[in-house]
């Protein structure tokens, strides 16, 4: 699955082949100035606080996400935002920010995925991912 960290494709295995529930009933959205690893690990997440960053979140529902009826080039199903995902304003800069990753309800990660573009984050800065812009694809 593009996007899914090991957590995730362990999970979806265990629900089709040993009959184990496989439920998301929340999603958080992180940001991260470097992105996490397929285990969901070794990524440098935006420093929550006083600079103003915190996860948003954002959970699943028709009326927060939306399925592309066509899959993408490279034959990935793709699932993005129908809402704007609104991040806090920054108090003070943040790193540059160069990927994203959800949480389930649990903590752990499954999913993440790189920016385009790195973004930086200045003061006053209000970060939002636009309806359409967090895009998640598996396959």
């Amino acid at each position: 699955m593009s996007n899914a960290t090991d957590f995730l494709e362990a999970a979806v295995g265990n629900a089709l082949f040993l009959n184990q529930p496989l439920s998301a009933t929340q999603w958080t959205v992180h940001l991260f100035s470097n992105m996490p690893n397929d285990a969901g690990l070794n990524g440098v997440e935006i420093l929550a606080g006083a600079n103003g960053y915190q996860p948003v979140r954002h959970d699943p529902g028709p009326e927060r996400w939306v399925k592309v009826e066509a899959q993408d080039s490279s034959g990935k199903t793709v699932f993005r935002n129908a809402i704007p995902v609104q991040f806090p304003i920054a108090v003070s800069a943040w790193p540059s920010v160069a990927a994203f990753g959800l949480k389930d309800q649990t903590g752990q990660f499954c999913f993440v995925a790189p920016l385009t573009t790195a973004k930086v984050i200045a003061t006053g800065d209000v970060p939002v991912f636009l309806a359409g812009e967090l895009e998640i694809a598996i396959g």
